[in-house]
């Protein structure tokens, strides 16, 4: 189950002839080979509804609902006849019953599914009619819904506890008049069906409601424009925005999306990002992919004077430090101004991660880890990674294999986290003391890792751990045969991490598992794999969006110390994701400044000039013209190109015993909020914290706090987060050990 299974069964579609996997519906077979079958409700990924009935078929000579009939072996499929048409057009005449009329204001208008429906049935008149409700609009975070639109297709709250894994929306009584009975006798079965259930129901949120991280993937799959992105309401007509496909770069996931842009007004002539959307069918988003779009660096001009001064620091520097969010591209062009100049190339977190693989590699036998998105099959782990903050693509996925593939898995995490307690009751929590990943890495090569060796088998019964723990593991594993187990950065710069590495390197080689390392930073495995870096540098230093004695920052230039560069969403160029691709990114907004090219080529002189940036891409791989940006038909992901895992020649069995280290004081956890939304940002002026924590320290929101961390002290604002549980908090992202012994004192 952790892929998808070759295609074994054949059948007919409309006399075509389509091949499909065990298990695979008429509809997701059919769409897989392009063969249209009207459907409103059903998402691909998520599990059908039966909330439209539209996408009703005739298979074998019976009627059948195709979002959630199965396909057979030499089944005959028919997708169109007079009948099946009949039944549809009186579903969408339903469905236009009391719809308002404002297709010419309607946010939605020109993709709506609901007209396309209504024009392809060739629905041309009504014949029923009910009273309506006067329906007032509400909004949710960063979500307006309007009743009066809805039809009621449940795709909002399907793919909030599908995909999503928080529930924040559920269906509700409308409280409008009943119908008439004789509709009952007059109308299609399914047409009936469908408008009882539209006069009875609404959506509103749930009891979990207050566990909604604001992604906006409800109002991406609506069909029509009852929900629509509060920041994008009456500003423009869809088909007056110019689409730019192109990757997110706010986390290590990368995730395919379009920006939607025109220009910014009638006195801006300057283009403008207008809303961020996605291929929902195949790639949901986050809050921060969705509404974190705004930082590009506008404005920036070739200041000629800035610019030689910024070659003159680069002349005297004894290091560069960067940042991971740049593309791979500009990576290269670092190597080559560090051999260029002589200096050192620094990066805390991508090293971290460099050496990490390296020893997680001479164990395993391989070079890069073999698990993605797409093999997190029936059972899954993750340990080290703070899975609603890091990479909440990790945890949709995970999600998603728990509700539809009937999964398991287990979280090891010293922080509470209110989304990923309740995701699931097949979701088992293991809250594991601070610093104790080896004895959690240890349970699972004692339940899984059978080929050990029997000197490495010595070592791990040597660590301490009950058997009812290992009981519960091997309970929830029972008949699961896609195995992946995701490692976080929590274990980088674990003050234990060459043990940790080699650990997870027994598990991708002696067990069952395929392992998946998410980094923290967009790019932080381009700049681990292509970069020539260092550990440490003294002396001058110029930062690329990093702090440095000079700044090269895409945040824009303040001072005579600093030069504009273009943000990644100015920038066409790849970068690598968590799931070992490199993908392409493309330039959503124009940049009138100076970019790191034009630096290097005032270095190398003539002799070495850069003319496209994008030239250097055929060094990583393949030409950058070359690269797709799509998915196919059948969900296939075709963007970009997988990296080879690559083998070494003779991997190595090692491993210590357990020795979890021990923090004093009170311990704090770097990391980002779930709504920081800009890809450069990571530190915040804020000490979120649970309920417990402001308890346990006298502390109400609001309050300031000095915290010191290794003799450093910082003013910090505590704030309240709803998603922490447990006595933690966290700070913004910092280097080292994510794990912090601190002070704390109220002000």
């Amino acid at each position: 189950m952790g892929g998808k299974l070759a295609p074994s069964i054949g059948l007919s579609i409309d006399g075509r002839q389509v091949f499909a996997s065990e298990g695979d519906t008429i509809l997701s077979v059919a769409r897989a080979n392009n063969i249209y079958i009207p459907a409103i409700c059903c998402l691909t990924r998520c599990s059908p509804t039966l909330a439209c009935r539209l996408c009703m078929t005739d298979a074998d000579g019976k009627r059948v609902y195709s979002c959630n009939a199965k396909v057979k072996e030499g089944m005959t499929v028919v997708t169109d006849t007079p009948e099946l048409r009949a039944d549809r057009r009186a579903i969408m005449e339903i469905y236009a019953i009391n719809h308002p009329l404002q297709c010419g204001v309607c946010d939605k208008s020109g993709e709506c599914e609901l007209q396309d429906n209504t024009l392809f049935q060739e629905v041309s008149s009504q014949s029923c009619a009910i009273k309506d409700l006067d329906l007032k609009a509400v909004t949710w975070g960063r979500t307006h819904y309007d009743p009066a639109l809805c039809i009621v297709c449940e795709r909002c709250v399907t793919v909030c506890k599908d995909m999503i894994g928080v529930s924040a929306l559920a269906t509700v009584p409308r409280g409008g008049e009943a119908l008439d009975e004789s509709y009952k006798e007059s109308l299609p079965k399914d047409a009936y069906a469908i408008w009882n259930k539209m006069n009875k129901s609404l959506i509103a949120h749930s009891p979990k409601g207050d566990n909604c991280t604001d992604c906006g993937e409800c109002a991406a799959v609506c069909p029509t424009g009852a929900m629509i992105a509060s920041d994008f309401q009456y500003k423009s007509n869809a088909w007056e925005l110019r689409r730019v496909p192109s990757s997110c770069v706010s986390c290590p996931s990368a995730c395919h999306l379009v920006y939607e842009i025109k220009q910014g007004g009638i006195d801006d002539p300057s283009e403008a990002i207008y809303r961020v959307t996605n291929d929902f069918h195949f790639q949901s988003l986050c809050a921060s992919g969705r509404f974190g779009y705004d930082y590009a660096n506008k404005g920036a001009k070739k200041d000629e004077a800035a610019f030689a001064r910024a070659v003159a620091a680069l002349k005297q520097a004894k290091a560069i430090r960067f940042a991971s969010p740049v593309t791979n591209e500009e990576i290269l062009i670092l190597n080559r101004l560090k051999k260029l100049l002589g200096i050192k190339l620094i990066n805390p977190s991508a090293f971290a991660l460099a050496r990490f693989l390296k020893t997680f590699g001479s164990v395993s036998g391989r070079k890069l880890y073999s698990g993605s998105k797409a093999t997190i099959g029936d059972f899954t782990v993750s340990i080290g990674v703070r899975l609603s903050n890091d990479n909440q693509q990790l945890r949709y996925a995970i999600n998603n294999a728990l509700v539809v593939k009937k999964g398991a898995a287990i979280d090891f995490h010293p922080v509470g986290d209110a989304i990923v307690d309740t995701m699931h009751k097949n979701m088992l929590i293991m809250r594991s003391e601070v610093g104790e990943e080896e004895i959690a890495l240890a349970k699972l090569l004692n339940c899984f890792a059978d080929k050990l060796p029997d000197n490495l088998k010595a070592k791990i019964d040597g660590f301490v751990f009950g058997e009812a723990e290992l009981e519960q593991i091997n309970k929830l594993a029972e008949n699961k045969s896609g195995f992946t187990i995701i490692a976080g950065s929590d274990l980088f710069e674990h003050p234990r991490w060459e043990n940790l590495a080699r650990m997870l390197g027994l598990l991708e080689r002696y067990s069952p598992f395929k392992v998946v390392i998410s980094p923290l930073f967009a790019n932080d495995l381009g700049a681990a794999l292509f970069a020539d870096l260092d550990e440490s540098a003294e002396g001058y230093r110029v930062g690329y969006n990093a702090s440095g004695d000079f700044a090269l920052t895409a945040l824009g230039a303040k001072g005579e110390n600093e030069l504009d560069m273009p943000a990644l969403i100015q920038q066409e160029g790849t970068i690598v994701s968590a799931d070992r691709r490199v993908v392409p990114i493309y330039p959503a907004l124009g940049y009138g400044g100076w970019t790191l090219a034009e630096l290097y080529n005032a270095l190398a002189g003539k002799n070495d000039r850069l003319e496209r940036t994008v030239d250097l891409s055929a060094e990583i791989g393949r030409p950058f013209d070359e690269l797709r940006n799509e998915f196919g038909a059948d969900g296939e992901e075709l963007r970009g190109f997988e990296l080879e895992i690559g083998y070494v020649s003779e991997p190595v069995d090692a491993l210590e015993p357990p020795k979890p280290p021990k923090l004093s004081g009170v311990v704090l956890y770097s990391a980002r909020s779930i709504e920081q939304l800009k890809p450069y940002a990571s530190s915040s002026d804020a000490l979120l914290a649970s309920e417990a924590f402001l308890e346990k320290h006298d502390l109400n929101d609001g309050n300031r706090v000095k915290v010191t961390i290794d003799g450093a002290s910082i003013w910090l604002t505590a704030r309240k987060d709803k998603y922490i549980r447990g006595e933690f908090a966290f700070i913004g992202v910092g280097e080292g050990w994510r794990f912090k012994s601190a002070k704390i004192a109220k002000g």
